[in-house]
């Protein structure tokens, strides 16, 4: 069974600095599901939380040119923390670093494919980021990727995995906005989706973190390109475990297919 996991930057990375202690735990649950016969497929954000770590800034730079060299720096920190917590559980990693263009023809994305498949094949754990380095569209206006949502959605849909959960940090999708209901309220959680349509989408906060490009609305309409590829698609709680969110323990967002 293929699953993927895409983590972003909201959930790895606390106060501009990469969260090692939540990074081990997610590496244990996923190394746990590996040891059953799940081949894992990661699709992570946090490069740029890497390299503010080395520069040792507190503030995220405003221009795409820092931040591109902060991505170059943190990526190779990055990879290395998942090799080496990964190697812990004699687990090796393999780092894919992807662009939107990457996707643009059926020869490069066979060649994707191929070399994730192959990665699975080997009992290797693909680790998937965006190449910020040589594609600053994602830090310019809106972001490519939205921080990597749609990059999971592409490499989901290509590789035809079994399972797509896109971890965040709130339960899932909420009928209002669940940290401003305005009310005193909590909105309600939507456990199943079957049909996204624009009403579902604007259910879906634009709101970001200070090193999150995304947001639930992109999570939703990444949600919409895998289930449209056949694939069941969750919204889960980052901070609840992922063997939990596998076996339905917890709330959550399910995306069924169309």
């Amino acid at each position: 069974m293929k699953v993927l996991i895409k983590i972003g930057s909201a959930l790895i990375s606390r106060n501009n600095r990469i969260d090692y202690k939540w990074l081990e735990k997610k590496v244990d649950e996923i190394s746990a599901l590996y040891r059953e016969g799940i081949k894992p497929i990661i699709v992570s954000s946090g490069a740029v939380a890497a390299g503010m770590e080395i520069r040792s800034l507190r503030k995220r730079p405003a221009d795409s040119v820092s931040l591109q060299m902060l991505s170059g720096m943190g990526q190779v920190r990055l990879s290395k923390y998942y090799k080496d917590l990964f190697k812990e559980k004699y687990i090796f990693t393999a780092q894919l670093l992807l662009t939107h263009h990457n996707f643009d023809s059926k020869s490069e994305v066979s060649a994707i494919t191929g070399i994730i498949n192959r990665c699975l094949d080997e009992g290797v754990v693909p680790i998937i980021n965006e190449n910020d380095m040589i594609n600053k569209e994602e830090f310019d206006s809106e972001g490519t990727f939205t921080d990597n949502d749609i990059l999971a959605a592409f490499v989901a849909s290509a590789v035809k995995v079994d399972r797509a959960i896109i971890l965040t940090n709130v339960d899932g999708l909420y009928a209002g906005n669940p940290n401003n209901d305005g009310n005193g309220k909590k909105p309600e959680l939507i456990e199943r989706v079957e049909k996204i349509d624009e009403k579902i989408k604007s259910m879906a906060a634009d709101g970001k973190s200070d090193l999150g490009l995304g947001g639930m609305r992109s999570k939703v309409l990444a949600a919409e390109m895998i289930t449209k590829s056949g694939i069941e698609t969750v919204v889960a709680n980052g901070n609840y475990s992922i063997i939990d969110i596998m076996e339905n323990k917890v709330p959550f967002t399910l995306f069924t297919v169309v």
